[in-house]
């Protein structure tokens, strides 16, 4: 309940803020930092959402000229998503409306105590996360313990 309300609170400031929202300022801050393209593919698995609600967002950020997709600009085999200046001048925008959001409905309520404690427990639960879905060197699921206690 808290977490669904702090994102509907932050997503309202940077609406009002930028004209973004949250998922299209996520599309834009992950193409920035990839250099300003990605494949569509490795840009939704970094965000952690499926191909099709990347597919959706991506229809929604072409129309605003926010991003271009593009032959595959590395190799041939297949599409970037690139980000145009235009999606670059709003991403900047938005970086300023999206701190202070954050600071406003969530940084604002907890001290250096709290933030550390939950720093650390957000760590441990991904962590944990990544074991479970076998992306780490040892996944951590109970089946796979017990194979190589048996040499398996």
């Amino acid at each position: 309940m808290v977490t669904e309300r702090l994102r509907r609170r932050v997503g309202a400031d940077l609406r009002d803020g930028a004209d973004l929202s949250e998922a299209e300022f996520t599309v834009l801050a992950h193409l920035v930092d990839m250099g300003g393209d990605a494949r569509p593919t490795t840009c939704a698995a970094a965000i952690g959402w499926d191909s099709s609600r990347l597919a959706h967002q991506l229809r929604r950020l072409e129309r605003r000229g926010l991003v271009e997709r593009r032959g595959g600009l590395r190799d041939a085999r297949g599409s970037s998503i690139v980000i145009t200046d235009s999606g670059r001048s709003a991403h900047r925008a938005a970086v300023g409306s999206h701190l202070r959001a954050a600071a406003t409905w969530f940084g604002d309520a907890l001290d250096d105590a709290a933030l550390a404690g939950l720093d650390g427990a957000l760590r441990a639960l991904e962590e944990h996360m990544r074991r479970l879905d076998g992306d780490g060197p040892d996944d951590g699921r109970p089946e796979a313990d017990e194979h190589e206690e048996h040499g398996r």
